[in-house]
């Protein structure tokens, strides 16, 4: 039935008697579960992990694909009118539904919504699964899974597998947060160690001292204290960027550094692009808007300044929320400064500042 309706709303009589609109447009306001072309998800089931972390469960529609445990979704949310896009691990499926883990941060306009506000029934729209922070096909290696905060979601998906599968093989878990109260999917993780003697939880607190947790940040000690052969094992790591340094350099001087994998969550500092040049005219031509963009600014903080209001997301060029067709002009990425060519392409505005007169689809 549903992809009837995909085939209807394609077709040309669909477009005409909806013209100026889509047709998605309106069976988005009709049916918005069903919504279009895109994912879209209802939130069926909300569980409170500790008292700054829920988990969603997530009832998408037919467009959702599998996933592959440990990878994330683009996740989109409307909040007062206005559109976030952000990034979360599908940290287990609960009834056939994917499930994500959400902390709450300071600022954290989704996080925030996620943790106080969300209403069962919610809707949400999904993106495709995405990451490679996935089990090897060979699975012979001892694991070592390396997580600080809510690092722990993708670990929990990966450990989740494993168990399901019936691995045999040693897992240790070096999990770092504040206290232990903090700790997410503590309960579950303490179940694993308990009916699989090959799994391991080696708790650490990095505020203060807990009986029967490690304590510090990251340090040989712990790895000690795992009695883990970094040599011989393969290993993952999530979360904070100080945490994740710390393992690399460590795994770097011992000359195993292609036995580690990382997944980073928080925000990569972007390069500053200095020129030294003037600042460039950008066109917006659905909008029929002109305006110049100060030097080494993007194409977003421009359109936003203008009074536009362009789909954005993670701001960082991971997610692609904000591409945008350019139509004619020379961009630099700011990331890599990698500059484009003078037609037309799609561009992540988010991370792209204009080198020559630019004209943009907004």
């Amino acid at each position: 039935m549903l992809n009837l309706i995909d085939r209807a709303l394609k077709s040309p009589l669909a477009q005409v008697l909806t013209w100026p609109h889509r047709a998605e447009t309106y069976l988005e306001f009709l049916a918005p579960r069903v919504g279009g072309t895109a994912i879209k998800a209802s939130i069926k089931a909300a569980h409170q992990e500790t008292d700054r972390a829920v988990s969603l469960v997530l009832e998408p529609n037919h467009r959702w694909s599998a996933h592959v445990p440990g990878q994330y979704v683009p996740f989109t949310v409307a909040i007062n009118g206005r559109r976030y896009t952000r990034c979360f691990t599908i940290s287990g499926v609960e009834a056939g539904c994917p499930v994500v883990t959400i902390q709450a941060h300071d600022g954290g306009i989704v996080s925030r919504w996620a943790n106080e506000t969300v209403w069962s029934g919610d809707i949400v729209e999904l993106g495709a699964p995405a990451g490679d922070f996935v089990l090897p096909a060979d699975r012979s290696a001892p694991f070592l899974f390396i997580a600080g905060g809510s690092g722990i979601t993708p670990v929990r998906a990966l450990v989740d597998q494993l168990v399901a599968e019936g691995h045999a093989g040693k897992v240790d878990i070096l999990y770092y947060v504040p206290s232990s109260p903090e700790a997410i999917f503590l309960g579950h993780l303490k179940q694993i160690e308990a009916t699989c003697p090959n799994v391991k939880l080696h708790l650490v607190v990095t505020r203060g001292k807990e009986t029967g947790s490690l304590s510090g940040h990251f340090s040989e000690a712990h790895l000690k204290a795992t009695g883990c052969d970094i040599s011989a094992a393969r290993a993952f790591v999530c979360g904070p960027t100080g945490l994740i340094s710390a393992v690399e350099n460590h795994w770097s001087n011992a000359g195993q550094y292609e036995r580690l994998t990382l997944e980073r969550f928080q925000a990569v500092t972007l390069p500053v692009v200095v020129d030294g040049g003037e600042g460039q005219p950008i066109r917006f031509a659905d909008s029929a808007v002109t305006s110049t963009a100060p030097a080494n600014r993007t194409i977003l903080d421009t359109a936003e300044a203008a009074g536009l209001t362009p789909n954005t997301g993670c701001r960082q060029g991971i997610c692609r929320t904000c591409t945008c067709r350019k139509l004619a002009g020379q961009v630099r990425d700011i990331r890599t400064g990698e500059l484009s060519g003078d037609g037309e392409e799609d561009i992540a505005i988010c991370v792209s500042v204009p080198v020559t007169p630019v004209t943009i689809e907004l």
